[in-house]
């Protein structure tokens, strides 16, 4: 089915509209973010990313966060300020780390682990509306890279991700009620739930059940309400 182009933020902020005092992040000691708090922090970053020089074009790297939550946030602020992310792995070796940002100078990067990393930025007098943007669907969502000694990029629009997310939605509906947990899964995937009116569940990454990962997964299951659970292959298994 051919689906019209669009970005993968309106969707969220018309979410956002409709359903304010939902969740949409549960967190794994079971309290919530509701959308319009989710929103308004996103719309606030992603005022002061545009003011370090975040649009249409530009990239904004992500490192590690000790809190899922922020994660999710500073994911949402990169794409409302029209730039694209680039996902950083903190135990990747230096001259690789160097090779990526190197490659896509970004404006900055958020979160910890890697050198040069904000832990945060300053939001405070930021507006919490939804900011303004020149971005198309033809814009970039994300730069992505493989594992390997010379990666290759995968650059990925806001219309593929768009597309991809509806054929999800299509297969798997999802809507108000349901409470999703992904893991190992790529993290413009977590713009799905949030586009539906359902519950991004964040599992805590120190976090395991008795039986390790499967447990854990169980425990969330049992503990939070988990409704559907998207999984990486391999994942479970510790591939």
């Amino acid at each position: 089915m051919r689906y019209p182009a669009t970005t993968v933020v309106g969707p969220v902020e018309a979410q956002a509209a409709r359903t304010p005092d939902a969740p949409a992040l549960v967190l794994a000691d079971g309290g919530t973010v509701g959308y319009r708090e989710l929103n308004a922090s996103a719309n606030r970053l992603a005022r002061a990313l545009a003011a370090r020089g975040a649009r249409p074009g530009g990239v904004v790297g992500l490192a590690g966060f000790r809190r899922p939550a922020e994660l999710l946030t500073a994911l949402l602020a990169v794409a409302k300020s029209g730039a694209a992310y680039l996902p950083l792995d903190p135990t990747d070796a230096p001259g690789r780390r160097e090779r990526l940002l190197a490659e896509n100078a970004p404006v900055c990067v958020l979160g910890e682990g890697v050198p040069g990393a904000l832990a945060a930025l300053e939001t405070d007098g930021e507006l919490s509306t939804d900011p303004p943007r020149a971005l198309t669907p033809q814009h970039l969502l994300c730069v992505g890279y493989g594992p390997g000694g010379r990666p290759t990029a995968v650059r990925l629009t806001h219309a593929e991700a768009d597309r991809r997310v509806r054929e999800l939605q299509a297969a798997h509906p999802l809507g108000p009620g349901d409470r999703v947990l992904h893991l190992g899964l790529p993290l413009w995937e977590y713009l799905w739930p949030l586009r539906t009116g359902a519950a991004v569940v964040l599992a805590d990454s120190g976090r395991e059940g008795p039986e390790g990962r499967e447990g854990q997964v169980g425990a969330l299951v049992r503990e939070l309400g988990v409704t559907a659970v998207r999984v990486a292959p391999g994942v479970l298994l510790g591939g």
